[in-house]
């Protein structure tokens, strides 16, 4: 009986941790599949990625960088789960490799609420974050948007 007790218990825990977003590196680097938005029935959960300038001689820089480049890339998502996507972007690629971009921040109002939830690196310094906010928040504040897996 003891045995049964457990074994439900531990497919209730996986069945109610299953519904976030999952994690999108694979043996240290970025996997080949993975979602980057979802809406489950509790939060808007997001995923952004972000590299660091790999002139940057300090491992401790670029994850430091990496990670926020990351954190505003979740954001950008975010917006444009909530408000749609209208951007603009100035951003020269030379030899594949992004020269002179720049990356502006700030989180107001409803996205000010936003949690960050995990953050994973990659080998090449680059960095993958999770942020959810809650669907009751939104709803609350004017934003209900619909379940989307």
């Amino acid at each position: 009986m003891r045995k049964i007790t457990v074994l439900i218990i531990a497919l209730f825990c996986l069945g109610a941790c299953g519904s976030h977003l999952k994690t999108a590196v694979k043996d240290g680097k970025i996997a080949p599949k993975f979602n980057d938005t979802l809406v489950d029935g509790e939060y808007l959960w997001v995923r952004g990625f972000g590299a660091a300038n790999p002139s940057h001689t300090s491992d401790s820089q670029r994850r430091i960088l990496s990670r926020e480049a990351a954190i505003a890339n979740a954001y950008q998502r975010a917006t444009e789960v909530l408000y749609g996507a209208n951007m603009e972007s100035d951003i020269e690629i030379v030899d594949a490799v992004s020269q002179g971009s720049s990356i502006h921040t700030s989180a107001q109002g409803l996205l000010s609420h936003m949690e960050l939830i995990s953050t994973e690196y990659l080998d090449d310094g680059g960095c993958s974050v999770i942020m959810r906010i809650s669907r009751e928040f939104l709803k609350q504040n004017g934003k209900d948007i619909q379940e989307k897996k």
